[in-house]
């Protein structure tokens, strides 16, 4: 046996061993050595606990046709209880178990990170199969783990300690952040940054939204990320949500970012009570791909790999614009808008209010979305409305600009 191959089956003696255990000591002994073991596997090592953790550590069927037989018979509360009790994995009770060791919580997300790397990789089939039913388990505990009940919201400024800012810098997914300079624009008095912080990970952002203090409605994140500082703030009427990122990779599923939106949104209100709207300046990123599929005669224009003179941009400007409101509002998975962004934000209640035309003139920019932007409108006296729509029935919220873009050639609007 090799001394990988030792380790397995240590750590699957553990995985035993902590289902069987009663004292409180022991037990936080064996997650601490759950934790050493898991980490010295290798990726294919840990597929292959994974898939034990799935056909091994799963609930006894023989318990389980128990308990539905018992229930069938007398549906009692008592029969609901052992019901439930049987039909738990074992696996979900070694989760809980480790999270007695320090620094467990934050292992148990690497944990899932892994595991949802392993479902990636694999085919579909049998194993995939295997491996989503214990992704199903692990999701059902962080989301219990990670209530927004247990979140903190914070302002991340200059004096944020410097691990946590260069977590921000490594963290942020939607606009590169180049280096201290820029990061120190993003923390200006015009800026706001805000992000959900966990107990268990005191020192590890959740999710952080970055915001723009502006007089009127941003159109450019060039403008955003590279305008002077404004000290003064007068006259400064809009909060522009211009980047939002999930930090964790082993949260995914976990939802965090319409809190986190509420949140600021009421923290900006308290501070700047002269602040009357609340949008982002969100991206497209799946545009130029789609205009790919559903445009090949505009994306023959799109060819170039470099960033083009904007005199092209301008040139197919109505093309594009149509194009985009065909994609954010018309085209579709299943009932919902094909973008990602887009069904974030509609599902959060906003609506699509603006195109701007040329908003990321970078090369990134052009490469996803052809240099387009988009802004979505937070109205606190619409939210619910448009919310419930949206969920019912895929009513996608517009403004009369987006409106106007969409009837040009009698496109539907909803």
């Amino acid at each position: 046996m090799t001394s990988g191959q030792a380790i397995e089956a240590a750590l699957r003696q553990t995985c035993a061993a902590l289902l069987a255990m009663r004292s409180e000591s022991a037990e936080t002994a064996l997650a601490v050595q759950f934790i050493k073991r898991y980490r010295q596997l290798d990726d294919a090592a840990r597929r292959r606990f994974f898939l034990h953790l799935a056909t091994d550590q799963g609930p006894d069927p023989d318990l389980v046709g128990a308990a539905i037989a018992a229930y069938r018979d007398d549906p009692s509360p008592g029969n609901s209880v052992a019901l439930a009790a049987a039909a738990e994995p074992a696996r979900q009770r070694i989760i809980r178990a480790v999270n007695v060791a320090p620094g467990a919580t934050r292992a148990l997300v690497g944990l899932r990170a892994d595991l949802l790397a392993a479902i990636a990789a694999a085919g579909p089939g049998d194993e995939r199969e295997a491996l989503e039913a214990v992704d199903a388990d692990l999701l059902h505990i962080l989301r219990s783990w990670f209530n927004r009940g247990f979140l903190e919201l914070r302002r991340l400024d200059w004096s944020t300690p410097t691990a946590i800012l260069e977590r921000l810098i490594s963290y942020e997914a939607v606009h590169e952040v180049s280096g201290w300079d820029d990061l120190r624009r993003r923390l200006a008095a015009d800026r706001r940054c805000f992000g959900f912080f966990h107990p268990a990970l005191p020192d590890e952002p959740i999710i952080f939204v970055a915001v723009a203090l502006t007089r009127g409605r941003a159109a450019s994140i060039q403008a955003v990320l590279d305008d002077d500082v404004d000290e003064t703030l007068e006259g400064v009427d809009h909060a522009m949500f211009y980047s939002i990122s999930n930090c964790q990779a082993g949260l995914r599923g976990v939802s965090f970012g319409h809190f986190l939106l509420q949140r600021v949104t009421e923290a900006l209100r308290a501070e700047l009570p002269q602040l009357t709207t609340f949008a982002t300046l969100s991206p497209i990123p799946g545009l130029r791909e789609w205009i790919s599929e559903a445009r090949p005669g505009l994306a023959s224009h799109l060819d170039p790999v470099e960033a083009p003179l904007r005199s092209l941009a301008d040139e197919l400007r109505d093309d594009l614009a149509t194009a985009a409101v065909d994609y954010l509002v018309v085209a579709k998975r299943g009932a919902y808008p094909r973008d990602s962004v887009a069904r974030f934000h509609l599902r959060n209640g906003a609506r699509i209010e603006a195109l701007n035309h040329w908003g990321d003139s970078s090369t990134k920019g052009w490469l996803e979305s052809a240099g387009m932007l988009v802004n979505y409108l937070y109205d606190p006296d619409s939210l619910a409305a448009q919310h419930e729509a949206y969920v019912d029935d895929g009513t996608v919220a517009i403004s009369p600009s987006i409106a106007a873009v969409a009837d040009r050639e009698g496109r539907p609007t909803a």
